[in-house]
């Protein structure tokens, strides 16, 4: 598995247990919203930075409080 892969592995993980949400759950929003291209595009950024940082993006992106 690709270093992306394992990273897209953890970000679907932090923001599932984050908030409180089921695997299925997750993967149906990311798929809805599209935040695998943006997980893919912001890889650079988002495994320097807290993943406080991608969960804010990804609830920003998708119109989430």
């Amino acid at each position: 598995m690709s270093k992306e892969s394992q990273f897209l592995v953890f970000v679907v993980e932090y923001y599932r247990n984050k908030k409180q949400l089921t695997g299925k759950e997750v993967i149906s929003l990311f798929d809805k919203y599209h935040i695998w291209e943006l997980a893919k595009k912001s890889y650079f950024i988002w495994h320097i930075e807290t993943p406080e940082n991608f969960v804010q993006e990804i609830d920003d992106f998708i119109g989430l409080q």
